[in-house]
């Protein structure tokens, strides 16, 4: 009886360390966080609505020139991969649009 719970114990250690695995290599990934900060930008534009005529590029290097901008799209891509919805939306909602500038 004492082999089989160790067995189990050892099952449960090997697919924890695997998930945990996984879950690492996803995390460490700069195409997939270059993805999901895409996909942020891409809400803190829709939640902006800019006036000006710019390009894609353009507004982006002018909303991520502020160092608040940047840590708060950095906490949404967090929010993100926790897939904690308001955290996410939070944090979007946050960004200064900068429509001063």
């Amino acid at each position: 009886m004492k082999s089989a719970h160790l067995f189990c114990l050892v099952v449960c250690l090997l697919f924890a360390a695997f998930v945990h695995a996984e879950d690492a290599q996803e995390v460490d990934d700069p195409v997939k966080l270059e993805q999901m900060k895409q996909l942020v930008l891409k809400d803190v534009k829709k939640a902006c609505a800019p006036q000006r005529k710019q390009s894609n590029q353009e507004w982006e290097k002018m909303i991520m020139s502020s160092e608040a901008n940047q840590m708060l799209v950095r906490n949404a891509v967090l929010a993100m991969k926790r897939n904690n919805l308001d955290g996410y939306w939070d944090a979007v909602s946050r960004v200064d649009c900068m429509e001063d500038y």
